[in-house]
């Protein structure tokens, strides 16, 4: 059987106080017997009694300065060891705070996910409420972490690009619910691209990928976008891209309006390719900008095209494209070089006061019904062969008559 744990005070060596009173008393002992004796033997009052005296006594002081020396360097050894236990127990200290840091940021980063996984699952649940649940457990929690909105912008986008078919049984109501859940995510992502928003509700840094998604009356007026990609998508409804500022590379390739599409005073800073788009309703493109290179080859244009008061200095090709109806690029700027050729279509088509500020190539384009561009400006190379309006040659005016000009110097 182990004997009695050892006493504390001996194991750490603390002096105890008893110790040192009977320290303090030998002392004064010892210091009263010298004293004693030393006037018994030299207290005579004599000259060489003196001079032993006057030795003993600067030997007496070498001897307490020597003591006191040690005494300072005792003491600065005590504050010395002192000082380095609380150095040991603040580098503890900070240990056990930097531990409890780590676990409480473990248990928080365990709790994101946690709340994450399970509003991930309330997506796929069968019943609508369930997934509106999860589609604002995951707004929340992307608010609340700056980091995961990256992350979770491109979960709402991937749930709105799942397939969907439009309700053929309007007594059904899954279709209508569904309905609901894809309007909420839509509108939940939109509300965080507008950089005009209050700030802690603008997400930066997010690249919206939308292709082949069904959105529904879609609305994004004003916002940001950067490498935006709606190539496929199909738009129920109107949709406004009023004032949106694109910049990255923009698709909206093969993309279908089933309405109006809006993008007055809209900005595409970089490339955007609006090939194969079929607009069913009016496409309105006034007072847009495009900076770089905008495709619209083969675009299908069913009802009006207005570029009215347009910009475009980048490359424009329309090759290709159909419009059914009046085309107006009334008061338009080409700073390059347009090109409408490879068989586009179109019915009326209106270029009045509109500046082609380098080439402009119309080549194989059949116009009917009204076509003008009265007062337009051509300040570099045009092309028109091939061009037809009713079925016969075309040519605008102010070119028919630099033509026979030049016939008549020949």
């Amino acid at each position: 059987m182990a004997g009695p744990a050892p006493n504390d005070s001996r194991t750490d060596g603390v002096l105890s106080s008893r110790t040192i009173l009977v320290c303090a008393v030998a002392v004064a002992a010892v210091a009263a017997g010298a004293c004693w004796i030393l006037f018994a033997w030299y207290g005579h009052g004599t000259e060489a009694d003196r001079i032993r005296l006057d030795g003993i006594r600067t030997v007496g002081t070498i001897v307490v300065g020597t003591g006191g020396a040690l005494a300072l360097l005792l003491a600065a050894r005590r504050q010395q060891t002192a000082e380095r236990d609380l150095a040991t127990k603040r580098a503890e200290l900070r240990l056990r705070e930097q531990a409890n840091d780590d676990a409480r940021h473990d248990a928080t980063e365990r709790r994101i996910s946690e709340l994450y996984l399970k509003a991930v699952e309330q997506l796929g649940a069968g019943k609508a409420p369930v997934r509106l649940a999860g589609l604002y457990a995951l707004d929340r929690l992307a608010q609340e972490n700056p980091r995961l909105r990256p992350t979770i912008a491109n979960v709402l986008s991937a749930y709105l690009r799942m397939p969907y078919d439009l309700p053929v049984d309007s007594a059904d109501p899954q279709p209508r619910q569904e309905r609901e859940v894809r309007l909420t995510a839509q509108r939940l992502l939109v509300q965080h691209l507008v950089p005009d928003a209050p700030q802690e509700l603008f997400w930066s840094g997010v690249e919206l990928d939308l292709s082949g998604a069904v959105l529904f009356d879609f609305t994004l007026n004003s916002a940001a976008l950067h490498n935006a990609r709606f190539a496929g998508a199909r738009f129920i409804g109107d949709a406004w891209f009023h004032e949106v500022t694109f910049t990255g590379t923009t698709r909206f390739d093969d993309a279908v309006f089933e309405n109006d599409a809006w993008f007055v005073r809209a900005t595409f800073s970089g490339s955007a390719d609006l090939g194969h788009t079929v607009f069913r309703g009016e496409a309105r493109f006034e007072d847009t900008e495009f900076v770089g290179t905008i495709m619209f080859r083969h675009a299908k244009f069913e009802q009006a095209a207005r570029f009215d008061h347009a910009l475009l200095r980048g490359v424009a090709r329309f090759s290709g494209a159909e419009f059914e109806r009046s085309a107006r690029f009334d008061g338009a700027g080409f700073m390059t070089a347009p090109v409408f050729d490879d068989e586009a279509a179109t019915q009326s088509a209106y270029f009045d006061r509109a500046r082609f500020g380098k080439e402009a190539w119309f080549d194989q384009v059949s116009f009917t019904n009204y076509t003008t561009f009265e007062n337009a400006n051509f300040d570099g190379d045009v092309g028109f062969d091939g061009t037809t309006l009713n079925g016969a040659s075309y040519r605008p005016p102010q070119l028919q008559s630099d033509r026979l000009s030049l016939e008549d110097t020949v």
